[in-house]
């Protein structure tokens, strides 16, 4: 890891309020995380960690650099083709700001909220 430090001190971290598994094998665990280190200030990262009864232990990963940075991941990973629509669609319609969205694409949200799935054409036709 690329923190500066001497042989006996030991390396902290406080997990802040996002807290998220992205992918996991074995004791092995990808997770989204607002971390800050060694008493710094929180950044969100991606890492993996192994994971123990008894600990955590962080292993490679990356934080973001801007604020921009995880915007910009999901803007590529939609782009190119990740994610469930019907998932994103449901997640996207939780959001206190989808209405202005749909509404400054032109559309009216046309969302059935007795139905037990979503059809996405349905939020796009109009």
């Amino acid at each position: 890891m690329g923190f500066r430090r001497n042989s006996d001190d030991k390396i902290t971290f406080k997990v802040g309020d996002i807290d998220e598994v992205v992918d996991c094998k074995g004791n092995s665990v990808i997770m989204l995380r607002k971390v800050a280190w060694n008493g710094g200030n929180e950044k969100l990262e991606l890492r993996k960690w192994i994971v123990d009864i008894n600990e955590e232990k962080p292993y490679k990963g990356f934080a973001f650099l801007t604020e921009d940075g995880p915007d910009n991941l999901v803007n590529v990973l939609l782009d190119k083709g990740y994610g469930k629509t019907v998932e994103v669609l449901k997640t996207l319609k939780t959001r206190d700001d989808f209405d202005d969205a749909m509404s400054e694409l032109g559309k009216k949200p046309n969302i059935k909220k007795s139905s037990k799935y979503l059809d996405p054409k349905e939020l796009l036709s109009e």
